[in-house]
This record gives C-alpha cells, structure tokens and sequence, in this order.
C-alpha cells in the first residue's frame, strides 16, 4: 500500500493568484535574494497549472525547490512505510536470524550490545509507524476544523456546571481530549450527528491507537522492579493490528473529505 502526497496548499489558478504570486515573484537564475519560503506557479505532468508553496533546502552552495508536502499525507505515509518495514523484518529477517530451539522457539543472539538488529529494528519501524499514525490524524484533525469554528460544551468548574467556548486556538492547545474532537467535534462541524454510526469499529480503532502512541510518548516508570517497566507498554504495542489501525484512519479520512486519501498505482 502507498498513498499519494499531494502539495500543500494546491491552489486552482485564478485571477487574484496570478495576482498575489505576482506581488512577490522574483524572476532569478541563482538562488541569492530568495527567501526560504516561495510561491510558485507550476504545470503538472497532467497538464494542470496550480499555485503552490515551497520551502527550499539550502546544501553546499545549491538551492534545492520542491513543492511542500501536505503533513497530513506525508506523516501517513511514513507511518505505512515503517509498518511495511516491521513486516518484513518479521516475515523475512527473524527466520534467518533466528536459531532454532525447539519446534516453534527461535532464539534471536545476544549480541555484545545485548540486543539483536533485527528485534530492534522491527521495534523501532513499530512504534515509529505508531507515532506518525497519530501525528497524521492529530494534523487531519485540526486542518479540517474551521478557524472560526467555536466549541459550545458544558464541563464541571468548582464543582459547578458551565458552559465553555473554545476557539480552534484552544482545541488545538489541548483544552480539547482526542477522543471530544471525535465523538463531539467532528460530527459537528459536518452537521452528522449521526457520522459514528457506520464507523463505530473505526472510531474504537482510532482511540486505541491513540492510546497506545500516548504510552509510547510517555513511557511512564511506575513499577514493582525493572522487570517490569516499560513492559505493559511494549505489550500492548506489539499487540496492536497496526494494518487495521491505518485502514481504519484512510476510512476516516475519506469519510470526512471525499477522496483526501488516494493510493498510488
């Protein structure tokens, strides 16, 4: 599975951005007086000319300009990208470096660090693939809120109910729990009370891999002994069906803002 990255922002070709690219082109054939950040209008291989921005990577003496990723789509790419990689690590490294010890048991050699390549590896593309799963759905999330959007809810204050207003500002400062931006925000926003209904597995999905990146993150200590820490965390990251975990965020996506996730053929 590979999805396709899309710049961010793509804007159509209009009057007012021919106009706006205008006020701020620079016609040079060297990069000096270039600012970090560029518009630029370009010509897809389909044909298409788009508005789109740029943030160039300076090396040596050269200006490299490409356009500029949407985060959303590239943090989920990287996160399907490091699951593909644990998969194979698993399916095709661990036979070989595995000595056998019984009709099912495979020893992976203690190295002279203590840990094997192979176990490490398909560690770190798991919980990598993990983290940027979420950082792509914490960016969806707060992309498609509007700017002006307020958040009416009613919460308990010295032991008194109230109401609270949150502006996208404080949503997106963590006034606002992943799980209230699912279940109360986002249907709405899309004016569907009813959007969970057909996704209830999805939703369950999602808040359980939120749920485990958070242990990941934190990787609280609070043990009997070190036998102990670190392993309910490693546990449930293991445990977790990340394939279902990535399906699960697509059908989100996509049931939010038809086709946001297309696939490459």
């Amino acid at each position: 599975m590979k999805i396709k990255i899309p710049p961010y922002p793509n804007l159509q070709i209009t009057n007012k951005a021919f106009s706006d690219v205008e006020k701020k082109s620079v016609k040079k054939s060297d990069s000096s007086e270039l600012t970090n950040q560029l518009i630029m209008v370009v010509k897809f291989k389909n044909g298409e000319e788009r508005v789109i921005r740029s943030r160039p990577v300076r090396y040596l003496d050269n200006l490299y300009v490409a356009p500029f990723p949407n985060p959303v789509h590239l943090f989920l790419s990287v996160a399907i990208e490091h699951f593909n990689k644990s998969e194979i690590i698993k399916e095709t490294n661990f036979p070989k470096c595995g000595k056998k010890l019984g009709d099912d048991i495979f020893i992976l050699d203690i190295e002279e660090n203590g840990t094997h390549e192979c176990y490490n590896h398909y560690i770190k593309y798991r919980s990598s693939s993990i983290v940027m799963l979420v950082s792509s759905l914490e960016a969806f999330l707060n992309h498609i809120i509007p700017n002006d959007y307020k958040y009416k809810t009613i919460r308990k204050e010295n032991g008194k109910e109230r109401e609270f207003n949150f502006s996208k500002k404080k949503i997106e400062s963590g006034s606002v729990s992943f799980r209230e931006k699912l279940e109360k925000i986002i249907p709405e926003i899309k004016n569907n009370q009813t959007f969970w209904e057909e996704l209830t597995n999805e939703k369950e999905s999602l808040l359980n891999l939120y749920n485990n990146r958070k242990n990941i993150i934190h990787l609280k200590t609070n043990a009997e002994d070190d036998l102990k820490v670190y392993f309910d965390t490693i546990d449930k990251m293991l445990d977790l069906n990340i394939e279902e975990s990535i399906n699960s965020i697509i059908a989100f996506m996509n049931n939010v803002t038809t086709e946001f996730i297309k696939y490459e053929e």
